[in-house]
């Protein structure tokens, strides 16, 4: 069976660029808000998020204080990206408990190298 993943991401091109690389090896759900995402998120079944950071709305490092603060980053890593990838974004995102950051645009292995080793 394939692992679950969810994708927070609000940009269209982005959305389809990580269901199509996701998608071969794993079962990538894909929502444009935390909003959205959060109630899926907290019923259980996935094993990854992937979220970014800008977003309308409540923002990634809103989404992974909220799963911090419920336990269910014990059981599912999130790893944040944002086209600001700058050491105090990327740092800031760590410091809150991801599992990971991945800057934009995406290389695609990294996201795949990176995916992969959360998930073994």
């Amino acid at each position: 069976m394939k692992k679950r993943i969810m994708v927070i991401e609000d940009d269209p091109v982005f959305q389809e660029l990580l269901t199509m690389l996701l998608s071969k090896e794993f079962e990538a759900t894909v929502c444009a808000s935390v909003e959205e995402s959060l109630p899926r998120i907290e019923a259980g079944g996935y094993q990854l998020v992937i979220s970014d950071i800008n977003l309308l709305g409540m923002t990634g490092f809103e989404i992974l204080d909220r799963m911090r603060q419920s336990g269910l980053l014990e059981t599912c890593p999130v790893v944040l990206c944002s086209s600001q990838f700058d050491a105090a974004t990327k740092e800031k995102a760590l410091s809150l408990g991801a599992a990971g950051f991945i800057a934009k645009p995406y290389e695609p292995e990294a996201v795949l190298a990176m995916v992969r080793s959360l998930l073994a």
